[in-house]
């Protein structure tokens, strides 16, 4: 069903055309947060637009709804006006860094422009509200222990045949296919990634004082994963478990050289996601150098991103029909404890959350001379919110008003910040990925060592920016590691069990990375501006 309205393309439709998306979406029950962000995409449009259009000129606005994907679309006729790219700022001229900040912040969603006969069409695509995976994923995991339990009491025999002739293969044709879908998601959201980042270079200064943030507690992250990996999970099985250290540095080298493909179809067809991964940054990067030269191949990846991005939503929706599967499997085979087991991991996941958190408050305690006690006062009002819904889009408007009033950062550094931020602060994603995998592997009795787990961990801080953090990315992530491991894809299951339910917390310290990237940054900016004041 598209309904459509076509309207005077000037500021005063700004109103009318922000009610009939508002009512629209909450009709079709789309988040609050992307109906907000979906208001902003047309007032930026329009606003674009009506400085460069005729006073006699309209653009039509319309929405469609297919199953649970709804498309929100803008056309104007007229001259090629693309609005979301924006002009090259000249040296010495000032940034609008408000615009920016918008422009990514629609660049983080699934948007496309492009220009046919005489008509420019910028689409937006949502989706409906899903139920709570925190609640549906508890639902199914209690269910599935409460029925293993229920039929190893009963019929143990009877349970063991229906989870080798029923369960089993039901649980590996799903996983079969989602690892199917990983491969082109996994291509075609690192270039689109890479692509979005256009706006980006335009912020000199500040974007390098973010990235450094960024990079510096990436790297946090991943010393603290690969030591409680060390001490915790790793032994002395793996495939380098007798090689000196001379055999590790060849090791190391033989996968730093063994990311370059020897030609581009062999990574698709093997499943080299460490070559895949190689393909598409170079091919994001050659692509965002020559910007605007083959809009059509743009417009061909992001469209295929969001065909199989759709896919895997609609694969990554059955994930708690899949969970009980796999629970119940494990409880009638006599595997339930590795139930019990994965609370230790919990356990262990926690730890390195807060160990990465105490590392960041004492970076403000000491470079900001602001108490942790005092700081995490001060940012309750946001991180309180991320940890009660695990969505970064959600703390928007109070991390905003938080970091500007209370805070006392400058508007244009929060809104470039927040929606960079979530772009590349998902540190935590690190030890989610890496631990969890180690010991999913661990269970089906797959010994590593710190050889096997260098790649992980360079895959793994690649993928924590790489990726856009939308539904369905866990089970995504998990895969491409597994396979990288060698770890039975019928582990993922309990995998994105627990990467659901750590995912409240994960998304704190996500956020709390942004904020306190932000403190690092004004502090910078007037730094400099003192040493350039005349004495």
């Amino acid at each position: 069903m598209e309904v459509k309205k076509i309207l005077p393309l000037s500021l005063a439709s700004l109103d009318e055309a922000n009610v009939f998306v508002s009512e629209l979406l909450q009709k079709y029950k789309c988040p609050k947060t992307d109906n907000m962000k979906a208001q902003l995409f047309v007032e930026e449009a329009i606003v674009y637009w009506s400085e460069r259009a005729s006073d006699q000129a309209h653009f039509e606005l319309s929405i469609q709804k297919r199953f649970k994907t709804i498309s929100l679309t803008l056309n104007y006729w007229g001259n090629p006006e693309n609005p979301l790219t924006l002009p090259e700022t000249p040296e010495g001229e000032a940034v609008d860094y408000n615009r920016i900040g918008q422009n990514i912040l629609i660049g983080l969603s699934s948007v496309t422009y492009s220009y046919e006969k005489g008509c420019n069409n910028v689409s937006y695509t949502l989706k409906q509200k899903p139920l709570n995976p925190a609640l549906t994923t508890a639902i199914a995991l209690l269910g599935a222990i409460l029925t293993g339990f229920f039929i190893q009491m009963m019929a143990p025999e009877l349970g063991k045949q229906v989870g080798t002739g029923i369960l089993s293969p039901i649980s590996s044709t799903f996983f079969g296919f989602l690892n199917a879908i990983v491969i082109p998601v996994l291509f075609f959201s690192a270039i689109g990634s890479i692509v979005n980042m256009d706006n980006l270079a335009q912020m000199k200064r500040i974007f390098r004082l973010l990235l450094t943030w960024s990079m510096a507690v990436i790297l946090l992250a991943s010393a603290v994963s690969l030591g409680m990996a060390q001490i915790f999970l790793l032994g002395n099985t793996g495939s380098a478990s007798q090689a000196g250290q001379g055999d590790l540095w060849n090791q190391i080298g033989e996968m730093v050289f063994g990311i370059i493909p020897a030609n581009i179809i062999q990574p698709f067809i093997d499943g080299n996601t460490l070559q895949i991964m190689f393909l598409a940054i170079i091919g994001g990067i050659v692509m965002l150098t020559l910007k605007g030269r083959f809009p059509q191949i743009t417009r061909i990846i992001t469209e295929a991103n969001l065909i199989f991005s759709t896919i895997l939503d609609a694969v990554c929706a059955l994930m708690p029909v899949v969970v009980f599967i796999s629970i119940l499997n494990m409880m009638i085979s006599g595997e339930g404890a590795a139930l019990l087991g994965a609370v230790w991991l919990i356990v262990l996941l926690l730890i390195a959350f807060l160990i990465i958190n105490v590392f960041m408050l004492l970076s403000v305690a000491v470079y900001e001379k602001i108490s942790p006690v005092s700081y995490l006062k001060t940012a309750a009002p946001f991180l309180l919110i991320a940890f009660s819904t695990a969505s970064s889009s959600a703390t928007f408007v109070s991390h905003t008003a938080t970091a500007i009033g209370k805070q006392k950062i400058r508007d244009y550094v929060v809104n470039f910040s927040i929606p960079v931020g979530v772009l590349f602060n998902k540190q935590d994603a690190i030890p989610m990925l890496l631990l969890t995998s180690l010991f999913i592997g661990n269970i089906y009795g797959i010994g590593f060592s710190l050889p096997d787990t260098i790649p992980v961990v360079i895959l793994c801080m690649i993928l924590s920016v790489a990726v856009p953090p939308s539904p369905g990315m866990g089970a995504f992530l998990f895969t491409i590691v597994f396979n990288l491991l060698g770890i039975p894809l019928e582990g993922l299951a309990l995998a994105v069990t627990i990467a659901i339910f750590l995912d409240y917390p994960a998304t704190t310290g996500n956020v709390m990375t942004t904020n306190i990237g932000m403190i690092h940054t004004e502090h910078r900016l007037r730094a400099s501006e003192l040493k350039k004041r005349p004495i």
